[in-house]
């Protein structure tokens, strides 16, 4: 058996600093969104990009697998998309000489490190479903059999979020399987700017190759060493738990507003997205600001407004800041001992 590949913390902070620089030259802009995607790869989570039409979600994502060395496919979701057009299927084949038949299996796309489902959307339920298993467990079964992805495997699906017609809602259990959901803005000024200058005149800005499915899957090893201090750990489940309305430490701003707070899985790609930044920013352990940086991507997704708050003019943004500020005004100690009280173990159990 081959020796699995290990990066040092260096090394991981390096890539993760050239891989940001490299899709800067293809993705001018949006620092942030940048950021939380690479994050979210190298936590092992997929993703869901939204935005308006035309901010270059597409180019974003294909430029991601050139400069992670990453086997890229592209699916366009269509009312007619089928699940076999994702998965693959079996055919019946004849060999002339012989007159023999059998079932041969063509692999769909879906058998690549790194599958962008463009418009997920437009697509039927049950032709989203299909991508269920492979989002979870990372194998698809088809024809009685399991068959295992590629590793690393991460989906990235794109949505319009002005689109109304001829759409088909993702399920919320299908949406909680996305790690982070990253909602694009339009460029600022300056950014729009350089844009028009790279991407109308005759100047390359093609970007370099920084590492690849070995490395990738390394530092996703080493992303789940990194150590959280309870305090730390405490605050991301206080976090989540205040989301929910039904709870006792649920924040005052989701009631009446917040019809579903965030599940589990939150809390759990909290830490792990808030080890990769520590990682990425040459730290061996988690803060409390790479968790607070992360609480936007992790739960905007995952916390259901109730329809009277929506159309009273709710948003996701105002009742996350308010998750924020409350977690930033909480001392480190009051967390610990909220978090001894609610599950009555010691600290260090």
């Amino acid at each position: 058996m081959a020796e699995m590949k290990t990066v040092t913390v260096e090394e991981f902070r390096e890539t993760f600093r050239r891989a940001r620089e490299q899709l800067g030259r293809a993705f001018v802009g949006q620092e942030r969104v940048v950021e939380h995607l690479l994050a979210a790869v190298f936590a092992g989570g997929h993703v869901l990009l939204k935005g308006a039409p035309g901010l270059g979600r597409t180019l974003l994502v294909k430029t991601l697998g050139h400069v992670l060395g990453l086997e890229y496919r592209r699916i366009q979701f269509t009312p007619d998309l089928l699940p076999t057009d994702i998965v693959g299927a079996e055919v019946l084949e004849g060999r002339g000489a012989t007159g023999d038949r059998r079932f041969h299996f063509f692999r769909g796309p879906v058998f690549a490190n790194l599958l962008l489902a463009d418009e997920i959307n437009r697509s039927p339920t049950r032709t989203q479903n299909a991508l269920l298993e492979a989002m979870q467990e990372r194998q698809v079964t088809i024809g009685g059999r399991t068959l295992r992805l590629p590793e690393p495997f991460i989906l990235v699906a794109t949505q319009n979020t002005l689109d109304t017609e001829g759409v088909f809602n993702l399920g919320e259990a299908q949406v909680d399987r996305f790690m982070v959901m990253i909602e694009q803005d339009y460029p600022s000024a300056a950014e729009e700017k350089q844009m028009l200058a790279l991407t109308t005149g005759t100047f390359s800005t093609a970007p370099e190759r920084v590492a690849g499915p070995e490395t990738v899957l390394a530092m996703q090893r080493l992303a789940r060493e990194v150590p959280v201090v309870p305090s730390v750990r405490d605050l991301a489940l206080w976090i989540v738990r205040s989301s929910r309305p039904g709870e006792a430490e649920a924040a005052p701003e989701t009631h009446g507003t917040v019809r579903l707070g965030a599940s589990p899985r939150a809390a759990q790609a909290l830490l792990m997205l808030g080890k990769v930044l520590a990682l990425a920013r040459g730290r061996l352990h988690v803060s409390r600001r790479d968790i607070l940086d992360v609480v936007e991507p992790a739960l905007s997704h995952r916390v259901l407004l109730d329809f009277r708050a929506r159309a009273e003019g709710a948003t996701h943004a105002r009742i996350l800041k308010a998750l924020v500020e409350r977690a930033q005004a909480l001392s480190l100690p009051a967390v610990s001992r909220w978090t001894r009280e609610l599950l009555n173990v010691p600290l260090h159990k």
